[in-house]
């Protein structure tokens, strides 16, 4: 046997307990074939690139096991809100694009931030930039629209609309809409908007790949609609997808995915021409992508369907999270807003484990969390075979200490973002006040048994993973504040939160016995980081760097001196 890639002098963590450290990795067809503290040149070739590392690091590919990829490829080309400091900044940005756009175009964009702007913004400031063609912004968690008075009059919204369940139509005090919907409400507008066309979205994806691979991700949890879905397709059809994408099923779709045969970790059933779409392109196979392997199905080596995905509530900076006790400062006594009842989310946890497919649960606040938590043990215990579907928790940012162990014993998933807890804490301490030491409790989750699993929710945060591990092992923001870490005691190790980038991700996706790991036999996945983060203080992560990526053998970004 022949290398096709040797990886020499390196200091790589393997988190393979047999074997934790190494200095030599040898790579073959795509799987890691050897690895060992010698050179291992037995296994040079002619053919053979060899890196020699130089002490840089090695470990498994990271795999964002949150994200919204489309969003995050379709936000490059909108308004970017998330730099604007102030209501001000965010109109002149809007202004400036608005001028850019052709006539009866809508405005788009996202990243407004109501905790940092110091109010919720209304159509009235909007018109004040945009008032001669719609405009509607998605707020920087992504659970809020922001309208002008165009945008309220093409989606035909007033006094007299009613909110939908578990949706919010913001009124002032005369009842009158003032250009803000938070979670389903949201809907009533999306429905008159221009969406993307399909090759839209592929295109968008395609040129975002290349910033996925130069952050080291390997692969990604896409918790997307089946645009999305049919666009990793058409790249995964063309030979161009470069990551691995485990794609959810919206709620929307359950019944449709049902009848399609979508079953959880298997491939996109059939070729895309029986779909009704333009036949795939034909395209060569590169070294190491193989295809219709047990674990992937028919569906290619890259693309699988992941779970579906519930939300049980909204987001704490929209103030829409579901809450056991009020939000401080308030005197309604509000609780955020549940956007599934039990019994909604007990009948969508059947119909999902009647069609094979595993269940991811937005949950933020601990009343959410709890819902989701008592509702799956009650359902599992009545219609067994949910007991064979794994249940992930998303977010998961403030739970109850009485819950933490529920985790383990149920063997839910605490699938969490490292990034929010440093970018949301003075939102958190503003908004749960004491509760807030309980946030973000990966330490308690980790130490109670539970599989962790990170990501970042981009776009609503950035999609490097450095960056969120950084957080989960400092629990200090882009600023370095708090000082001395904001709760501390829920710090992790680094080989902590490198594992729940790497072999918690796999073990969300049921793939631990292929990816997570850098043993002989497992899929070569892997991430060259320089310096090596294990040798440096946790302030070093800022400054480490990703140089070499490869996924199934496949180098998708080299951006190292060899």
């Amino acid at each position: 046997m022949q290398a096709d890639i040797l990886l020499r002098n390196a200091a790589i963590s393997t988190l393979d307990p047999a074997q934790p450290r190494a200095r030599c990795l040898a790579v073959a067809d795509g799987r890691v074939v050897a690895v060992g503290s010698q050179s291992l040149d037995d296994l040079r070739g002619p053919r053979t690139r060899v890196f020699d590392l130089g002490g840089r690091a090695v470990v498994p590919g990271f795999v964002d096991a949150h994200v919204h990829f489309g969003s995050f490829a379709l936000g490059r080309q909108q308004v970017d809100l998330d730099v604007a400091t102030t209501l001000e900044d965010g109109l002149a940005l809007l202004r400036a694009a608005a001028a850019s756009l052709p006539a009866r175009a809508w405005l788009r964009g996202r990243g407004w931030d109501r905790n940092r702007w110091g109010r919720l913004p209304d159509a009235a400031d909007l018109d004040r930039a945009v008032a001669e063609r719609p405009a509607a912004l998605a707020s920087r968690d992504g659970h809020s629209l922001w309208l002008n008075t165009a945008a309220l009059q093409a989606a035909g919204i007033d006094r007299d609309t009613p909110p939908p369940a578990g949706g919010v139509i913001v009124k002032d005090v005369h009842g009158e809409p003032t250009g803000v919907l938070a979670e389903n409400a949201t809907d009533l507008v999306t429905a008159h908007m221009p969406r993307a066309s399909e090759d839209d979205i592929r295109d968008a994806i395609l040129a975002a790949l290349p910033l996925a691979a130069a952050a080291g991700l390997t692969g990604i949890h896409n918790l997307e609609d089946s645009r999305s879905r049919a666009a990793f397709q058409a790249l995964e059809d063309s030979g161009e997808l470069t990551l691995r994408v485990y794609h959810g099923v919206p709620r929307s779709e359950l019944a449709h995915a049902r009848e399609r045969g979508l079953r959880t970790g298997a491939g996109v059933p059939g070729p895309r021409s029986a779909r009704g779409d333009a036949p795939p392109r034909t395209a060569a196979r590169e070294p190491g992508l193989r295809t219709g392997d047990g674990e992937r199905g028919a569906g290619g080596s890259l693309l699988r369907i992941g779970p579906v995905k519930l939300f049980a509530d909204g987001a704490l900076g929209s103030r829409t999270a579901f809450m056991l006790e009020p939000y401080e400062g308030r005197d309604d006594n509000f609780l955020g807003v549940p956007t599934l009842e039990p019994g909604e989310l007990a009948e969508a946890m059947r119909l999902a484990a009647d069609a094979e497919l595993d269940l991811a649960v937005h949950a933020i606040g601990d009343a959410a969390v709890r819902r989701v938590l008592d509702v799956y043990a009650q359902t599992r215990s009545a219609y067994p075979p949910l007991a064979a579907r794994l249940l992930r928790i998303e977010h998961a940012q403030l739970v109850h200490p009485a819950d933490i162990s529920r985790f383990a014993s149920l063997g839910v998933v605490a699938s969490m973002q490292p990034i929010h807890a440093t970018s949301d804490w003075r939102a958190a301490d503003a908004h749960w006040g004491s509760r807030a030491r309980h946030g973000y409790a990966w330490a308690d989750l980790l130490r109670a048994g539970a599989q962790l699993a990170f990501g970042t929710d981009a776009p609503v945060e950035r999609l490097e993973p450095l960056p969120s591990i950084y957080a989960a092992v400092t629990r200090l923001d882009q600023h370095a504040e708090p000082a001395g870490g904001w709760y501390p005691h829920q710090r992790l190790t680094l080989d902590e939160a490198v594992r729940a980038y790497t072999t918690g991700s796999a073990a969300a996706e049921r793939a631990t016995a292929r990816r997570g790991s850098l043993a002989p036999g497992m899929d070569a996945d892997l991430v060259v980081l320089s310096p090596d983060p294990f040798s440096q203080e946790p302030a070093a992560l800022r400054d480490t760097r990703v140089e070499l990526t490869v996924v199934g053998g496949r180098i998708t970004f080299d951006g190292g001196s060899w």
